[in-house]
């Protein structure tokens, strides 16, 4: 599978385009903060990374953004980023372009506040275009409206794997033919009171007074994940395509695999196993050995369980070859953004291979001794990246690798 990224996305709570998200990142800045409601006790000590300065209407016609959930605008205005990004206004054939937008949670906005609204104003309090609003197929359906595409039309839920099976399946779709371009990607918006008491209520944050240490990827004293949000989305079609218009090739999807944990409803199995399948299986598919991947933009969570599990898959995957790898986790940068981050992860990476150095993991500061990789701290790691896994795993053990190199 050769299928060339010609257009990147990004919209993040450090950067809206993929240059900006990336010199966010280089420089290690990261965006914390307390969550954006008004303060009662559950929130002392609770960390988020927040958008704040997203306007709608920079990417789309008010009547757009004032019928759409923010899940829905931030892919939409990733999406715009992509195609523009590829070199076009819009897709160059409509019935032959498919779009494939991941989303863990949909319209969970729409839905919290129609509910506040009912509860507080009877039925004029629900959202009028409710189900347009809260249904997750609508970011990929605003999308495929945007530009009147026909081309296959599809929406994929698979927790925080969302957006790197979305890519994963639209490379697929134009490697069998049945496209020749593709918008994919993921999104989120899950800001709500509702989305971070009942991450406290479960047990995936701790209360962590400094925010700098909310989120530790691979540390071994992380305690737990913070909730962000965002979109990643990317442009992609046939190699032979993008060659004979003399595009910029950004990199090229070589290899994707997906594998159930089958283990528990939200903790992976404790040794990796089938995550280290699932990259076994990504790079086979990439006909890639282990020692030719440098570098991996991985889930990361910073969570005990979830990253203990990731070290042991990268470190059984990878072998004696695990040992020259880098290995980073942009969840201390900018908490976990559900569907949109592996997607956001692969447009890092990508940039990384521009730069020539993996960004550095924010948060991390003691990388857990189980890790016989390197983790980069503080500053980016340099050397050149010829080849890199991004890894998305999500709850109800979805399992999800993708392989990608440069030209």
């Amino acid at each position: 599978m050769d299928i060339a990224i010609t257009g990147r996305g990004v919209i993040s709570s450090i950067g809206q385009s993929a240059t900006a998200f990336h010199s966010s990142l280089a420089a290690n800045r990261t965006k914390i903060s307390p969550p954006p409601f008004a303060p009662r006790p559950e929130f002392d000590g609770v960390w988020v990374s927040n958008i704040e300065d997203f306007y709608a209407s920079d990417w789309m016609p008010e009547q757009v953004a004032a019928g759409t959930d923010r899940f829905q605008q931030y892919a939409l205005a990733a999406a715009v980023q992509a195609v523009r990004d590829a070199g076009f206004e819009s897709p160059p054939d409509a019935l032959r372009t498919a779009t494939v937008i991941g989303s863990a949670l949909g319209g969970v906005e729409t839905i919290a506040g129609s509910q506040a609204g009912l509860s507080e104003r009877g039925p004029d309090g629900i959202a009028r275009k409710f189900h347009i609003q809260a249904w997750p197929n609508m970011a990929a359906a605003q999308i495929a409206l945007r530009w009147q595409l026909h081309g296959p039309l599809l929406t994929i839920a698979t927790a925080c794997a969302s957006s790197i099976d979305a890519i994963g399946i639209a490379a697929r779709m134009i490697a069998s033919g049945q496209a020749d371009y593709a918008i994919a990607g993921g999104a989120d918006a899950s800001m709500t009171e509702l989305r971070v008491l009942s991450g406290g209520r479960y047990g995936m944050f701790q209360r962590e007074p400094d925010p700098a240490k909310a989120c530790r990827p691979f540390d071994r004293d992380r305690r737990g994940v913070v909730l962000g949000e965002g979109a990643g989305v990317v442009f992609l079609e046939r190699l032979d395509l993008a060659r004979a218009r003399n595009a910029e090739i950004h990199g090229i999807v070589r290899g994707y695999a997906s594998l159930s944990d089958g283990h528990h409803v939200s903790s992976p199995g404790p040794q990796g196993t089938w995550q280290a399948k699932t990259i076994g299986l990504a790079l086979a598919d990439a006909e890639t050995a282990p020692q030719r991947i440098d570098a991996v933009m991985a889930h990361g969570t910073g969570t005990p369980a979830g990253d203990l599990s990731e070290i042991r898959a990268i470190n059984l995957a990878f072998g004696a070859a695990a040992v020259k790898l880098r290995v980073t986790s942009l969840k201390g940068h900018i908490g976990h953004s559900a569907g949109g981050a592996g997607a956001l992860s692969l447009i890092a990476g990508l940039e990384c291979m521009k730069a020539g150095a993996l960004v550095p993991t924010a948060g991390t500061i003691n990388v857990d001794p189980e890790a016989r990789f390197h983790v980069p701290t503080g500053r980016p790691a340099p050397g050149a990246i010829h080849a890199m896994l991004v890894n998305a795993f999500g709850f109800g053990g979805q399992n999800a690798a993708l392989v990608v190199t440069a030209i």
